[in-house]
Parts: structure tokens; sequence; C-alpha cells
């Protein structure tokens, strides 16, 4: 069975600050003085919550593998059947999508992929932005066609994740990536302390 994560390089200080050059940006700030111990932390959490206990259910999931660098990953995991009661309980509407967008997106392997439904992640730290969670990429051109699609924002989406690990994972790489744009300059300290997601 495939590792949940795979992240020794991914949460070191050295990697984040080549990260930012290697996107073409200048390390406009120095990394947070805290921000060994929150990485340290993070790695901890992730540790430990691998031991915390969760349900097996047989229900229809999502998983996809987000990709990092050349060797690293993790992976995230969705209950569609708890994803589609939160959609109706939320009452979302399906929006119209355009297939660049369904085309661009990082694809889950769905159990029972239904065509007439498309349903994407909204996902800000990959580049992608969103995971496509339902529906099938292979009859998609990208000629500007429209989609009616639901656009789930990770408030709601992360509720229906099979296990507490993936919310975590989520966490940490939506944090990683608010640094990543402080070291560059394009955020104050500030910014990103409203916006870091609690990893608990």
């Amino acid at each position: 069975m495939e590792k949940i994560y795979l992240l020794d390089k991914f949460l070191t200080v050295q990697y984040l600050k080549e990260l930012v050059k290697n996107n073409g940006l200048k390390i406009v700030n120095p990394p947070p003085q805290e921000l060994e111990e929150t990485l340290k932390y993070y790695k901890q959490r992730l540790r430990s919550s691998l031991d915390e206990p969760y349900i097996m259910n047989d229900h229809q999931k999502a998983k996809v593998r987000i990709p990092l660098n050349q060797d690293e990953y993790y992976c995230m995991e969705w209950n569609m059947t708890k994803l589609k009661y939160l959609i109706k309980r939320a009452q979302i509407k399906k929006v119209e999508v355009t297939e660049k967008i369904i085309a661009s997106s990082l694809p889950a392997h769905c159990e029972d992929d239904n065509d007439d439904n498309w349903t994407l992640l909204s996902f800000p730290p990959i580049t992608s932005k969103y995971i496509l969670a339902e529906g099938n990429k292979e009859n998609i051109r990208t000629d500007q066609k429209i989609k009616d699609a639901y656009l789930i924002q990770p408030q709601v989406h992360l509720q229906a994740v099979t296990r507490s690990i993936y919310r975590n994972l989520f966490a940490i790489h939506f944090n990683y990536s608010l640094i990543c744009s402080y070291v560059a300059g394009q955020l104050t300290l500030k910014e990103v302390e409203e916006r870091v997601l609690p990893v608990l």
C-alpha cells in the first residue's frame, strides 16, 4: 500500500527557499524565525495523525496524489457520499466552468465516475488550483465550452475527507504556500498570520 505522504525534503527551510527561487521569484524577506520549529511541529503532527483512529467504510471515494517535487508527494481522499450530502446541505448550486479549467485540474481517481456530474474541489496550494473529484477528463477539449459543475470550497470539501490526516496535509501545504509568498515579498507577515490554517 502506498504511503500517505513523503515530505522529508519538502518540510525544510532550505527547500522552501529553493522552491521560491525555482519559481522565478526573489527572496525578499528572510523566512520567519519560528519556521524551523513550525516545520518540526508539522512533521510531528503528521506522524501522530497516522495513528489516530478512523472509520473504514465502503462508500465511494475520490483519491488523488499531489506531487510536490520529483520524489515527494502526499495523498488526499474524500468520501463522495458525504461530499454529496454536504453539497445538498449547503444548497450549493452548479456554476458554469470552462472546459479549459476542467482540463487543467488534477484528476482524482473516483470509483464509479458519473459523466453527467462534474465536481471540482478548490485546492489553492496546487498549480492548477482545482482537483476534479467527479467527471471524466478524457472527453474534454479545451475550446472554451462551458460545463455546469459543482465548485466546492475547502471549508466544505475538507469535511468530507476520510481521515483527519488529510485535513492536516491540506493545511500544511496551504500554510507553506503562504510562507513562500511572504518570503517572495507577495504577502506581509500580518497577511500570512490572518490566513494561516490550524494544524491540529
